[in-house]
């Protein structure tokens, strides 16, 4: 295992899988989680007597945003990923949780689970911008092997063989003007998934078009909005076109399969044509 310099880009890589991996757990058990961030563990000197003086060797890891810039507002295309995938998290964890416990709905909650498991996939990307050392850190906790990491400007590219020794190579083109992504995973040099995302005036939309090695497609398009949002899902046998971030918070719903969650007032249709609509009760933790 390779060994992270920078605290701060370590915490970061440790963020983004352990997200990955509430995804899949999410998906796999069938529980959805409350979308609430973990509260941080206090620092030794919280409790500090008052008059105490800090210690001087403790530097803040957070920077205060600057006056005209947003305090989401992505700084690599990595970090751009991570609060895409953040904000996917928390709406698909509503969502399935919103199935799981709603009588008649269960089994429905395995409609997204491919769009969970299609993010272990791109994982990868959230070393984008971060440099080789995050990029081997990242593919070491996925057994790869051979792994090569280059950037050119606003590209990127991740090649390595996973544990079948499958080749693998992951390319991302970066906006940053737009905080939009466009990463590409190819296997065996066959495209098998394109996936990108946008920031909006409402939040994110983003897009995932992928090829089953059964030879079937997939596409998924999603509309994010804080905790609010849609997920659709359709069979096409084409990429669909490119998001221009004009899109409406519920595009998605164009789609012959959708689930949507707007407080907690849950709706959707089904892949056998069922309409859902009832209160979305959160579970206890």
């Amino acid at each position: 295992m390779f060994k992270i310099v920078n605290k701060q880009v370590k915490r970061f890589v440790i963020r983004m899988v352990a997200i990955m991996l509430a995804l899949l757990l999410v998906g796999c058990g069938g529980l959805g989680t409350s979308g609430k961030q973990e509260q941080p563990t206090p620092s030794p000197d919280a409790n500090q007597q008052e008059g105490t003086p800090p210690a001087e060797e403790e530097p803040k890891d957070i920077e205060t945003p600057k006056p005209n810039e947003q305090p989401d507002s992505a700084g690599t295309a990595g970090e751009s990923f991570g609060a895409y995938v953040e904000a996917k998290g928390e709406v698909i964890g509503k969502l399935s949780d919103a199935l799981a416990n709603n009588p008649g709905t269960e089994l429905d909650t395995m409609s997204l689970l491919g769009v969970m498991m299609v993010d272990m996939m791109l994982l990868p990307a959230t070393s984008f911008g971060l440099g080789e050392e995050v990029a081997l850190s990242i593919l070491g906790f996925l057994s790869a092997e051979d792994v090569a990491y280059s950037e050119n400007g606003n590209q990127y590219s991740i090649k390595f063989k996973n544990a079948e020794g499958e080749q693998y190579e992951l390319q991302g083109v970066y906006d940053k003007a737009a905080d939009s992504l466009k990463c590409t995973v190819f296997v065996e040099g066959k495209e098998s998934v394109v996936s990108e995302h946008r920031k909006t005036s409402f939040g994110y939309v983003g897009q995932i078009y992928s090829v089953n090695k059964d030879g079937s497609f997939e596409t998924y398009q999603l509309a994010l909005s804080g905790g609010n949002g849609v997920v659709g899902i359709t069979e096409i046998s084409a990429a669909p076109a490119a998001l221009t971030g004009s899109e409406a918070a519920d595009f998605p719903k164009a789609c012959e399969e959708w689930y949507a969650i707007d407080g907690n007032d849950f709706t959707g249709v089904t892949s056998d044509g069922r309409e859902l609509s009832f209160t979305y009760t959160p579970s206890d933790d």
